[in-house]
Order: structure tokens, then C-alpha cells, then sequence
């Protein structure tokens, strides 16, 4: 058995994600990674679902509202996958492997109901969400067993219990405040009562407040929800974030488009989120943003090599080094819409009815460019809405008018300098034009926003990865 001499006050929340609940080996080195710091710290686990079933409930959710035949299979694969874990990883005779056998059905068989309620009914975003939210249920329970099974005392709690959302089903946002009333109300004197146990926590959903609906908290929810446990835990408990990754931190520039690259071992907060949002997609920039509103430090470490002193912490402070380009950050498919026109100087209110307009149709602009003129905007906007926009523009009564010049150009790139201090440091616009004007790459539109932590040029996307290394080149090779 795990002991503990005394509460502490140091409090580490772990994130694993599903790479590292996946079989024997990989649960055998998630149990070492708990043991070595339970000995010093107070803990909670906050798993995803095991890699590819949430992309199975999915499926499940399409072929059920299609009444496809082949959801019995989906289901069956489902429960073989979680029942062969399950036989890998805990003793048949210990009462735990029956307690996970047994919740593993009570599961399924919730699944299939659901799957016959979705054929009587409308499909909905809420029925998806409560289907999808039975990957990390299942995971997370079965670690816990696995946990108890190993001597290390564990409770199971599922994140609907904690985490209150708003109703933006399929990307919920956490309510903050209420989350951590309720968090503080449940967990601190389950914390105190026992110091010797570890809370296992489901990742990626929490609960409407009024209606009380499963809600799940988009790309990188699991990682989201650390960093809310984190937030609402920190006025009792000194806390910490670690998540496990398959890579050991973030790196300053993207490993598969750069020829070199070198690992960022401290990086503020902000300057995280830009790079998050800049196409990096090692943590998602609402999960920053929640440690960096409770000062809460975290870090990336990697999973296959635990005990490394290679791995990215983050900090609310910013680190000036002695250099003001801390990463070269891309996002390799993109389209630019350019919206022209005389007209465009006494119409009031132009910029926004075009943000409303797309906005309403949750079109997500990436960047913006206006010339000074004001005859003008150009925009980013990702791939995927190019025709949607192109439609909802040349269908507007308001820009379909004869007098706006909508073009549209669908092979572009954006490349971006990232680091504290961009803004007020002389002769970076001017060495990215420099570098990229000498190897021949077009800048086709900037943007720079008054943050002080970006600088982005809009090129042609055969251009991307080679301005990606004159950049990196130019600005990281080097001191500046």
C-alpha cells in the first residue's frame, strides 16, 4: 500500500492522456509515474478515453441517427477493446476486475439505449455529447481499479458532478466561479478525510447548470479540465499541472516542417497561447489561459521518459532571455478573402456587419489586414469555411451589391514569429521581409496585433515550410 505521512499542502494534478492508457505496459508505466510522486505530493488523475474510442461513440452517434446496421458492431468492438484492457491489467481474481467488468456492461448497455433513443428522436448536440462522454467514464474507472488493484487507494469521480458549462454543446465553456464552488464543496473534504487517496477524475465533459446535460469541452478537453480542477483547487492547496505527453515539452518551431528545432524549457503563459493559437496543438489555448487567470504553474512531460530534465514548464511571468523571438509557428492551410470597394469608405459600419455576418455563422477569422485607405479588408479565415464564406458573402444583400469585389485565394499559409516584446523592438518587420524577399517568398498580406507577441505574413503555401526555416534561421539560429 501507497502511504502518506501527513496531508501536504502541495497538490499535483496529472493529466494522461489517451496514449497512456492503452494497454499493459502503458497503464504498468502510468502506475510508476503516480507511486513516484505520491510520496511527496497530494494527487489527482484527470484521464481521456483510450485512443480511437472516442472516434468510435462518434460513429456510433452518425450510424445510430442513420439507423445504420452496423452500430452493434461499433458497440461490440467498444466493450471487446475496454474487456481484453481489462483482463491485461488486473488479476481475475481480485474483486476489482469484477467491479470493472461489471460497470463496463452497466455502460454498453446504457450505449445501446441510447442508440434506440436516438432512432425515436430528433439527433441533437446534447444526445452526442452524452454519448461521446462514455470514453473517458470507461477509461477512467478502469484506472481507478487498476490503481486500487496495485495498493494505491483511488476513487472514481465523474466531471459532471464538478464541472458546471454553459450549453455550447460539443465546445463547452467551463463557468469558472461555479465550478469551484462546487469543486471545494466536494472534493477538499474528501481531500482531507483521506490523504492517502487519489481522486480519478474523468477529462473532456462536465454539466449545464440549469438542465444538468452532459456537456464536452472540445479539442483538448481532458487538458481543459486539469487546468479547471487546478483553478478552482488553488486557494487550498499549493497546485501544479503536469500534463503527460508522447512528446517532451513544446518545441519552438514545428519538428515536421522545420529542419531544426530545439525544446522551449520555460515559456510564459502568454506567449504559449499565441503559439497554441498559431497552429501549435501540444495544449489547447483555453487551457493556458485558466492557469494563467489562477498563477497556477504547469508543465509538459513526456510520458516514455518521466524522469528527464527535457520538459517545457510554464509560467505566468515572462522569461526575457536576451531574445525577442521565442518560436516560428505556422498554419500551413489557410484562405484569404478580400473584400474591395470604393464604396467602402462612406458606408459605416462595413467591418462590422462582415464580422457579424460571419461570426453568426460561426465562420472563424484567423487574421485581419486593412490598407490604410480603408477601400479594403482583408481577412484569414480556416480552410474549411472558404465556400461557406464565399457564400454567405456573394448571398448578403449588403456585399452581394455590385459594387464589392470579393476574391478569394485558397492557397496560402500563414507564418508567424512569436515572443514578448515583437511589437517595440526595431527591425523585426523588417528582417522578415528582408529574409523571406532574398529566397524569393511573397508576402501577400501582415498582420500584427497590438498584444506585442506576433508578427505574421500571409504567403503562398509552397511557400510555407521554406520560409518556416529562413525564418527560424534568421531569428533563432542567431541572436537578434
Amino acid at each position: 500500500m501507497v502511504s502518506l505521512e501527513s496531508k501536504r499542502e502541495e497538490l499535483i494534478i496529472m493529466k494522461f492522456g489517451g496514449s497512456c492508457l492503452q494497454d499493459a505496459l502503458s497503464f504498468a508505466q502510468t502506475k510508476e509515474i503516480i507511486i513516484k510522486y505520491l510520496e511527496k505530493f497530494n494527487l489527482i488523475v484527470v484521464s481521456s478515453a483510450m485512443i480511437g474510442i472516442t472516434d468510435k461513440l462518434i460513429e456510433f452517434y452518425k450510424r445510430s441517427c442513420n439507423e445504420g446496421s452496423e452500430c452493434e458492431y461499433i458497440i461490440e468492438d467498444i466493450y471487446n477493446i475496454h474487456k481484453r484492457l481489462i483482463n491485461q491489467i488486473i488479476e481475475s481474481k481480485r474483486e476489482e476486475y469484477e467491479k470493472s467488468l461489471t460497470y463496463l456492461r452497466k455502460n454498453i448497455e446504457e450505449l445501446r439505449q441510447l442508440g434506440r433513443v436516438i432512432q425515436l428522436i430528433r439527433p441533437s448536440m446534447d444526445i452526442q455529447d452524452l454519448i461521446i462522454s462514455y470514453g473517458e467514464k470507461l477509461s477512467t474507472f478502469v484506472l481507478t481499479e487498476y490503481l486500487s488493484s496495485n495498493g494505491i487507494k483511488s476513487r472514481f469521480i465523474s466531471s459532471n458532478e464538478i464541472i458546471i458549462t454553459d450549453d455550447n454543446f460539443g465546445n463547452a465553456f467551463p463557468i469558472l466561479d461555479d465550478t469551484e464552488n462546487l469543486v471545494n464543496e466536494k472534493l477538499i473534504p474528501i481531500m482531507i478525510s483521506d490523504p492517502n487517496l487519489t481522486l480519478c477524475i474523468t477529462g473532456f465533459y462536465g454539466v449545464t447548470k440549469k438542465d444538468k446535460k452532459i456537456t464536452t469541452l472540445g479539442r483538448g478537453g481532458s487538458d481543459l479540465t486539469a487546468a479547471i480542477l487546478a483553478y478552482s483547487l488553488r486557494n487550498a492547496f499549493n497546485c501544479k499541472v503536469i500534463y503527460w505527453k508522447d512528446v517532451k515539452g513544446l518545441m519552438d518551431a514545428d519538428p515536421e516542417i522545420s529542419e531544426k528545432t530545439s525544446l522551449l524549457k520555460q515559456i510564459s503563459y502568454v506567449e504559449a497561447k499565441e503559439l497554441a493559437f498559431f497552429g501549435t496543438k501540444v495544449l489547447h489555448p483555453l487551457c493556458l489561459d485558466v492557469c494563467e487567470k489562477g498563477n497556477i504553474p504547469s508543465e509538459i512531460r513526456s510520458f516514455s521518459d518521466p524522469t528527464s530534465n527535457e520538459f517545457t514548464t510554464f509560467t505566468k511571468e515572462i522569461v526575457r532571455n536576451g531574445k525577442v523571438i521565442k518560436a516560428i509557428t505556422s498554419i500551413y492551410k489557410l484562405s484569404m478573402v478580400t473584400i474591395e470597394s470604393n464604396m467602402m469608405v462612406p458606408l459605416s459600419g462595413t467591418a462590422s456587419k462582415l464580422f457579424s455576418l460571419l461570426g453568426d455563422n460561426n465562420v472563424n477569422i484567423v487574421f485581419i489586414s486593412q490598407s490604410s485607405s480603408e477601400n479594403n479588408i482583408t481577412f484569414g479565415i480556416d480552410f474549411k469555411d472558404s465556400k461557406k464564406a464565399s457564400f454567405l458573402l456573394r448571398d448578403s444583400e449588403f456585399f452581394g451589391k455590385k459594387w464589392f469585389r470579393i476574391k478569394i485565394n485558397n492557397d496560402i499559409s500563414l507564418v508567424a514569429i512569436i515572443g514578448a516584446g515583437v511589437l517595440h523592438t526595431p527591425g523585426i518587420a523588417g528582417k522578415v521581409f528582408t529574409r523571406l524577399g532574398e529566397n524569393n517568398i511573397n508576402v501577400l498580406a501582415i498582420a500584427q496585433g497590438s498584444s506585442e507577441l506576433n508578427f505574421t505574413a500571409i504567403i503562398e503555401r509552397d511557400n510555407c515550410k521554406k520560409a518556416i526555416n529562413v525564418l527560424y534561421n534568421a531569428f533563432i539560429n542567431q541572436e537578434y
